[in-house]
């Protein structure tokens, strides 16, 4: 997809990577809306950005709150041709002492957040009809295992990925969907996750951790740059940081022993294919 001109939203867009993608977009001619639940960051951010970044108050744990979002934009511009739902939080504990309010509130903030981003705007994109792209940021721990405590977080961005994986093959051909997995990235993240959970989940200590473990991340900038690039491409899966390859690996690797053990192919497998039957099914029926 061409950059230039197009109108494109992001979530989460006045700090971290919505930020960096803001950057990016604009400096390929795109023009830009910054949501975000911090209006008055958002605000000073598209004002230090240019008159091509606008921004919005958003809350994605809300469909209502999106509705207005949509309204706002389409009413001025018209159609969006890029959706980044972007927003999101992190977690901290181990995944038996998690308490459930908080696995409530990460999967409502990326997890069905996510969704929210994706059903209120995709449906106005199917019915402009014109090219776009939703892209939706995952995670390295979409990809596979990378650390303790990130159990509830890692669950919400495998689902971010699952649900993106069958979402391409729903949308009308006019409309892609492209996953970003982007791994340690600068921001305060873990930092403003603790202050908008419904109960603290770090301790100074902790936080004075993750806050020097974040500042190493890739600047913002960069992993901006990277998922406009695979946004251009249309790309499903963007990655972002190249290590991950081998986490991948070692993902596939067990699940190819696993079917080399309990359930090696063979043509007869054929007749449990899901697809397969219901593709018979359908012939059969016309």
């Amino acid at each position: 997809m061409e950059i230039d001109g197009k109108i494109c939203v992001i979530t989460g867009g006045a700090s971290g990577i919505g930020l960096g993608l803001a950057k990016s977009l604009l400096a390929r001619g795109g023009q830009v809306v910054l949501a975000d639940i911090n209006i008055a960051r958002a605000e000073a951010a598209a004002e230090e950005l240019g008159p091509k970044a606008h921004a919005a108050a958003l809350d994605v744990r809300s469909k209502e709150s999106f509705e207005a979002l949509a309204a706002q934009v389409f009413s001025s511009f018209g159609r969006v041709d890029v959706m980044v739902n972007n927003a999101g939080v992190s977690g901290g504990r181990g995944l038996l002492d998690t308490p459930e309010d908080e696995i409530d509130w990460v999967i409502d903030v990326n997890l069905k957040g996510v969704w929210r981003g994706t059903s209120v705007f995709g449906k106005r994109m199917r019915e402009q009809t014109t090219p776009s792209v939703i892209c939706n940021i995952g995670s390295e721990n979409s990809l596979g295992y990378i650390s303790r405590g990130l159990g509830i977080y890692a669950a919400s961005k495998h689902g971010v990925l699952g649900m993106c994986d069958v979402l391409r093959h729903e949308l009308p051909a006019h409309m892609k969907v492209c996953v970003a997995c982007p791994g340690l990235v600068t921001s305060d993240l873990t930092r403003s996750s603790n202050q908008t959970a419904p109960r603290p989940r770090l301790n100074e200590a902790q936080l004075d951790m993750s806050d020097r473990v974040m500042a190493m991340g890739m600047p913002p900038e960069e992993a901006g740059e990277l998922i406009v690039k695979g946004i251009e491409r249309e790309d499903f899966i963007i990655p972002l940081h190249a290590h991950v390859v081998k986490i991948a690996e070692t993902r596939w690797q067990e699940i190819a022993n696993s079917f080399a053990t309990h359930a090696p192919y063979t043509p007869d497998a054929e007749k449990y294919n899901v697809q397969a039957i219901i593709q018979q099914l359908v012939s059969e029926k016309d």
